[in-house]
C-alpha cells in the first residue's frame, strides 16, 4: 500500500514537473489574451453574392442550349428507330441487323455526348466556383487581420453566436466589390 502511494506521489511530482517544463501554449504567448472568434455563414454568402449569381445563370444558359441540342438529336434518332421499324418487314435479315447496329451506335455516340456535356458543364461550374471561394478565403483572413480574430469558424458549424460575432455581411459586401462576376468557360 505504502508503495502504491510513494509511486502515485512520485508520478504527480513527475507530471508537476513535465508540466511546468511545458513550452507555453500559444494564449500564454500571446500574453494570456482571450481568444477573439468570429463566424461567417459562407452557404449564405455562395447563395447571394454577386459572383456565384452569375456563375449559375451561365450554367443555366449552357444547360438550356445543351437540352435543345440534345432535344433535337433525340428527335433524329426516334424518326431513325420508325423508319427502322418500318423496314424491317422490306430489308433482308443481314441488311436490318446492320441498320440496327448502326442505330444502337448512334444511340451510344448520343449518350456518350449527353455525359460529356454534363461532365464539362460540371467542371466549369466548379471551377468558377472555386474562383469564389479563394476569394472569400482573402477576403476572411483580411477581415481577421484588420480586427486581429484568432479564429473564424462557418456558421454551419456553431450552435450559437452572438450577432457581434458574425462577418458574414461584410464579407459579401467585400465580396461584390471585389469579385462582381466570373466569367465560366466551358470547354468545347
Amino acid at each position: 500500500m505504502m508503495r502504491n502511494i510513494a509511486g502515485l506521489a512520485a508520478a504527480f511530482c513527475a507530471l508537476a514537473l513535465v508540466a511546468v517544463a511545458a513550452p507555453a501554449s500559444p494564449q500564454a504567448k500571446r500574453g494570456g489574451a482571450n481568444p477573439v472568434i468570429a463566424v461567417v455563414d459562407t452557404q449564405a454568402i455562395m447563395q447571394n453574392a454577386e459572383a456565384p449569381k452569375g456563375i449559375r445563370s451561365q450554367i443555366e444558359k449552357a444547360r438550356n442550349s445543351y437540352q435543345q441540342t440534345i432535344h433535337g438529336k433525340e428527335e433524329e434518332l426516334r424518326k431513325l428507330d420508325q423508319d427502322l421499324a418500318q423496314q424491317r418487314s422490306i430489308l433482308s435479315a443481314e441488311a436490318f441487323q446492320q441498320r440496327q447496329r448502326d442505330f444502337q451506335q448512334k444511340v451510344a455516340d448520343a449518350q456518350k455526348d449527353v455525359q460529356e456535356r454534363s461532365h464539362k458543364l460540371e467542371t466549369a461550374f466548379g471551377g468558377a466556383m472555386r474562383k469564389v471561394e479563394e476569394a472569400v478565403f482573402q477576403i476572411v483572413d483580411q477581415i481577421a487581420k484588420e480586427q486581429s480574430l484568432t479564429l473564424v469558424v462557418p456558421r454551419q458549424s456553431v450552435i450559437y453566436a452572438a450577432a457581434d460575432m458574425d462577418i458574414t455581411a461584410e464579407v459579401l459586401k467585400r465580396l461584390n466589390s471585389k469579385l462582381p462576376s466570373v466569367n465560366v468557360t466551358i470547354p468545347k
